[in-house]
């Protein structure tokens, strides 16, 4: 790995560490949370390691139907309102995104394959987001384990 890959990697943890600060402080019932945290960091880990090479044939073909144009404006109308509704939400999915997306450009040009990159990626954010739900919890309740 290249000397300046350390920075994004470090960003993308402390990002993650936030965001697990975050999510520990939430008043809703933690497993469901944490499931669906992991299950958000493991897709888009793979969604920035393994791209989609035939995207654009299927973004093509779906706006050439006028069902398929129909239902996307409609989606996109929805999608806009629920942005503005949740802007605080919906910037910290870009925030980590961002980072996420920075720390793969370093490691592809560091020419690492695919499932390594996937690795690191998955690794780091699911420590980050699991640091910093621990010591959030910690520092709240001053016990180290769930009772």
């Amino acid at each position: 790995m290249k000397k300046n890959s350390g920075v994004s990697l470090t960003l993308l943890f402390v990002t993650y560490f936030t965001f697990g600060w975050k999510l520990s402080e939430f008043d809703v019932p933690p497993h469901l949370t944490w499931f669906l945290a992991i299950a958000s960091i493991l897709v888009l880990a793979a969604a920035l390691s393994f791209p989609l090479r035939d995207i654009k044939a299927l973004i093509l073909r779906w706006f050439s139907s006028d069902m398929g144009a129909f239902i996307s404006i409609i989606l996109g109308g929805f999608v806009a309102v629920v942005v503005i509704a949740w802007l605080h939400l919906f910037a910290t999915c870009l925030v980590l995104i961002s980072a996420g997306a920075l720390a793969r450009l370093d490691i592809q040009i560091s020419g690492w394959k695919n499932w390594r990159a996937f690795a690191v990626l998955a690794t780091i954010s699911l420590t980050g987001v699991g640091l910093g739900g621990a010591i959030e919890f910690w520092s709240k309740t001053g016990r180290f384990v769930l009772s």
